[in-house]
């Protein structure tokens, strides 16, 4: 049996090495919501207006206190956006089924409801959409 040994590459042999690094995000900490703020009464003067954020929140703490009682409105929501009727919110991801049941079977005194536009654990693709506008003439 025999055994070869290489040898070490001198001073004049240049030897490059390539590192690539990978990065996998597996479980995001959040999950971003796009909300429309809807109304049932069609004769309402109300249904073009903006919501501001305070009724935002006010409508939204009571759908998870109906959906939870006091340990649904424990449920951290930050408010990213309003614009007109429509928020953009998020929340802790592990909490995120728990709001689309709460605002999914909420209707309001003012018959208001929320309606879920938008789901994911990306902003990006939330606000900017699915892209299939790109390809419209």
């Amino acid at each position: 049996m025999t055994t070869s040994k290489s040898n070490p590459p001198s001073s004049s042999q240049h030897v490059e090495t390539i590192t690539s690094e990978i990065t996998t995000i597996r479980h995001l900490p959040w999950t971003y919501f796009h909300l429309s703020l809807i109304s049932s009464e069609i004769t309402s003067q109300s249904t073009d207006a903006e919501v501001d954020i305070l009724t935002a929140r006010t409508y939204l703490t009571s759908a998870l206190q109906q959906f939870l009682g006091i340990t649904g409105t424990a449920i951290p929501v930050d408010f990213l956006k309003v614009e007109g009727r429509n928020i953009w919110i998020r929340v802790p991801r592990d909490d995120s089924a728990i709001v689309v049941s709460a605002l999914s079977g909420w209707i309001g005194r003012e018959s208001v409801a929320w309606r879920i536009k938008g789901k994911s654990e990306w902003l990006g693709s939330l606000v900017a959409g699915d892209g299939s506008d790109l390809f419209e003439a």
